[in-house]
């Protein structure tokens, strides 16, 4: 970790004069660490005195006690108020720091009564008729300063952050820590390796940069094997199994179900399968803001326990802080707003430069964007550092605000970028919070996937592939959308899920209003076709078999389809099981037989990397797998893909950039074979990892591969292909 470590010495007194001394200089360190920098200083001192002076204004009109005599008196007392304020606050919080936190606001509450009498005595021309006056007035000034501050001063996240690592400092102060190192893995939903080099150039991740540069840690590539989604990626970097999920979302025949991992009963669905009970984070360890668990013995903001993981009565409640106390609220709030008012600028801003490709973004966008970027990103941080001083020696989180808004505004786009900002500015509170946790954390940066710029098929060509599909079908039955929208439905039920777990008016409430965001269960009956896309990537699923069908029985009961479908300009190959060949790999000008390696014509997969023939035979093997896959094509000039999805940044299929995630790890714990090929290696690494940090036994330095590509591969006849990076910006591309 970079940064000083504060050594935690444990204390046997902890009534003497000498633990009380060292407990309040602890916390005056604490409050001069976490201070802003001296441009945010002077930021904030002229919010705080815009702040001061338009809650003074309001007391002074709505009130008869009060009276300003003129502009000059207004100026003067709000800036003694801002003044005093600022001094006298962080000392009130040093000296009630070992007191209960409803303690504080009261103690707030009296010093503001202090100060306006001070005011009073000290400015001209400002005049209060009583005590009793002065006290109702403070209250008033106390609730709009702090409302009016909150509004200017929203953005500084190290004052939010630092006063909770305070608290909680304060909370474990004295006692014994653990010198064991635990392993902090973040996760960056979303972000390709080339899209974080570009973003660390340009100047957009300050902080994982001077994490490189320093030569504290390094970034190793990794490839994630088809379909590079959040679920399949996590259910084999938390439980080392993410055999048979073939999509975000998929169809099972037999049972005609659909399952979107995206839900709760999806997510808890895949979990029941994949779970042995020795996952990741089963050390007692804590999972928060994923999909899935990794057996976990603490799981919050997590979609596979939202609905049936509730806390007992003497479990801890964590977000009460963020609840409870008006101005964190209050902030969660303003900062929210802002994201939506930001987001319609953005959105307009796109429309008026012709920015191709670009989606229409609704309202119902901007409020899930806001509640991923803002809200989610400030709760989820505040559970991290809560359990770094609970020592849980594995913690394991997912940041999914930057992959939101590259679905929908474009992976190297400027809001995208921005969302990178706020992360890496998280991931250096996270730093700086581990200086004073009680053991010591290493931290690993990693995504999942990455994402591929494109146009979505309905866009280019007018209509959804499943239309083409039953046209060729002669299916004229009405089509049943898959809801595709239920992906984005994600953070609101997220944290409705987390806010209604335990007893209570507010977790009845929220639990009712997370049921009444669910999507209506489909039926899929009287249905000859199913169409479950993921990116550019598409599973056909025939519904007269509940077995797969395989070529053959297509040609011969649809003889138009594969057909078809491979004469589309929006389809780039199609894989089918053929009951003579097996799994085959179609193009319109040739064929690739997957279990022979043999090729007839031109290979359909040679636009899609050394590593798609592995790919395509691991899908093809799955249960679940369509019927016929459809996988959108490459142009390897711009990097885009069509997607079969509305979204402009995309994954999930093959080619480009979705397939290649990062791992930023400390250099003293090396990957042991770079680079790693599938999520499940990647678990190995972390595991491996983890038992280092457990038992102190070093590890040997890592065996880099000869080109980037593992010796295996190159064998095989696989292997990642690497697209130069670009730089940032709307629309930009080489």
């Amino acid at each position: 970790m970079s940064g000083r470590r504060q050594e935690r010495q444990p204390t046997r007194d902890r009534t003497g004069p000498s633990f009380w001394l060292a407990f309040y200089r602890d916390q005056a360190r604490l409050i001069w660490e976490w201070r802003a920098t001296r441009l945010s200083l002077v930021r904030r001192a002229l919010l705080s005195f815009v702040a001061a002076a338009a809650a003074l204004l309001i007391v002074a009109t709505i009130s008869p006690n009060l009276t300003l005599g003129g502009p000059g008196a207004l100026l003067l007392a709000a800036l003694l108020l801002t003044a005093l304020n600022a001094l006298g606050r962080p000392a009130l919080l040093l000296v009630l720091s070992p007191l209960p936190a409803i303690v504080v606001p009261v103690a707030g509450l009296l010093l503001e009564v202090v100060i306006v009498l001070a005011i009073v005595r000290v400015v001209p021309g400002v005049r209060i008729d009583s005590l009793a006056a002065a006290i109702w007035d403070a209250v008033f000034l106390t609730v709009l300063n702090a409302i009016f501050a909150e509004i200017l001063r929203a953005s500084d996240d190290d004052s939010y952050h630092g006063a909770q690592v305070r608290q909680l400092a304060a909370r474990e102060f004295g006692k014994p820590g653990s010198s064991v190192p635990g392993l902090l893995m973040v996760q960056l939903d979303g972000l390709s390796l080339p899209v974080l080099q570009s973003q660390m150039r340009a100047g957009r991740m300050p902080t994982l940069d001077r994490l490189v540069r320093s030569g504290e840690s390094r970034i190793d590539p990794w490839f994630a094997l088809l379909p590079p989604v959040t679920p399949v990626s996590q259910a084999g970097i938390l439980h080392g199994n993410n055999d048979d999920i073939p999509g975000f979302r998929w169809f099972e025949k037999r049972s005609k179900t659909l399952l979107v991992a995206n839900t709760p009963e999806g997510a808890s669905e895949i979990l029941s399968r994949r779970s042995d009970g020795r996952g990741l984070l089963a050390d007692d360890g804590a999972s928060i803001g994923n999909l899935l668990t990794g057996d976990a013995a603490r799981s919050y903001l997590t979609m596979a326990t939202i609905a049936g993981d509730l806390p007992t009565a003497n479990d801890p409640p964590r977000l009460r802080g963020m609840f409870v106390s008006r101005v964190n609220y209050l902030r969660l709030v303003v900062l929210t707003i802002g994201d939506i008012l930001k987001e319609f600028y953005q959105r307009e801003r796109q429309r008026a430069r012709r920015i191709e490709p670009r989606l229409r973004r609704d309202f119902h966008y901007a409020l899930e964007r806001a509640l991923t970027n803002v809200s989610l990103r400030h709760l989820t941080t505040a559970l991290v550092i809560e359990e770094m001083f609970g020592s849980a020696p594995s913690i394991y989180v997912d940041y999914t605000g930057y992959d939101c808004l590259a679905h929908h505004a474009g992976p190297e786009r400027s809001e995208a970028a921005d969302a990178l900002d706020g992360l890496d500015r998280t991931i250096g509170s996270l730093l700086r919070a581990t200086r004073d946790t009680p053991r010591p954390y290493r931290l690993v940066v990693l995504s999942d996937h990455g994402q591929c710029l494109g146009s979505p098929f309905s866009e280019r060509y007018g209509e959804l592939l499943e239309d083409v599909a039953r046209r060729l079908m002669g299916d004229s039955t009405s089509r049943l959308s898959a809801a595709q929208s239920w992906e984005y439905h994600g953070a609101g039920r997220t944290i409705l899920g987390e806010i209604g777990r335990g007893r209570g008016l507010r977790p009845a409430i929220a639990r009712r209003a997370a049921r009444r965001r669910q999507a209506a269960a489909a039926s899929f009956d009287e249905q000859e076709l199913v169409v479950c896309a993921s990116g550019n990537l598409a599973h056909l699923y025939l519904t007269f078999s509940d077995d797969r069908v395989d070529r053959e029985q297509v040609d011969r009961r649809y003889p138009n389809l594969i057909k078809g479908l491979l004469d589309h300009p929006g389809v780039g190959l199609v894989l089918a099981h053929s009951a003579r060949h097996g799994p085959v790999a179609l193009g319109r000008t040739g064929e690739h037989f997957l279990a022979s390696g043999r090729v007839v014509g031109l290979d359909p997969l040679i636009p899609f990397g050394l590593l798609a023939a592995q790919s395509l035979s691991r899908l093809a093997g799955f249960t679940n797998t369509g019927d016929l896959s459809v996988i959108g094509p490459f142009d390897a000039a711009t990097g885009e893909v069509v997607s079969y999805e509305d979204l402009v940044g995309s994954h999930g299929g093959l080619g480009g950039w979705q397939g290649q995630p990062f791992l930023l790890h400390p250099v003293d714990l090396p990957v042991a074979d770079s680079p790693l090929v599938g999520a499940p290696a990647v678990h190995a690494e972390l595991r491996r990892w983890l038992e280092s940090l457990r038992t102190g036994k070093a590890l040997a330095p890592g065996k880099p591969s000869t080109d980037g590509i593992p010796a295996q591969a190159v064998a095989e006849g696989s292997g990642p292909t690497f697209p130069e990076p670009v730089g940032a910006g709307a629309g930009s591309r080489p």
